[in-house]
């Protein structure tokens, strides 16, 4: 981390030289856009979903595969759903921009859109969420040489209090 004061990872928080803290964990959750409901019917129920195009995020690291589709319907007691429509993703913020315009219905992670859910950009769809693998969450990770500096200490306490 030459010349960097500190950063978020999402990871296990192990680096070298470094000291981590733990902001959150993440839980994926199916939202669309207002208007998928406005021009058609509400899911009801997570079958429901069988009828519209699903998107997610395609990333496996570390042995650790990001939830997916068939992972949330097996959460929703669907043991037999066919992922073979669903559109995968490199980036979460190419899902969510599907879901945004209206095209798609997504998987995504619940404390990155809360504010779209909060404003009414987006719609969370069920109570059903899955977790990512439990040692993967966002750190705050900062050189071990740099944890007594005063700047980077009330940095530290901040991002703590916001995201507990």
């Amino acid at each position: 981390m030459d010349d960097v004061d500190a950063a978020i990872r999402f990871d296990n928080g192990k680096y070298a030289g470094t000291q981590s803290e733990r902001l959150f964990d993440t839980v994926v959750v199916p939202v669309c856009s207002p208007r998928l409901i406005e021009t058609g019917v509400k899911p009801e129920l997570p079958q429901d979903l069988f009828h519209h195009t699903l998107c997610y995020v395609d990333c496996q690291t570390g042995g650790m595969v990001w939830p997916n589709w068939s992972m949330w319907m097996a959460a929703a007691g669907i043991d037999d759903f066919d992922d073979s429509r669903c559109m995968a993703f490199t980036d979460s913020s190419h899902v969510v921009q599907a879901v945004t315009d209206g095209n798609a219905i997504g998987l995504v992670e619940l404390e990155m859109v809360e504010n779209d859910l909060a404003e009414g950009r987006l719609v969370k769809l069920f109570d059903i969420g899955v977790s990512v693998a439990e040692e993967y969450a966002y750190h705050l990770v900062y050189p071990t040489s740099s944890a007594e500096q005063s700047g980077l200490q009330a940095f530290r306490e901040w991002m703590l209090s916001e995201t507990r």
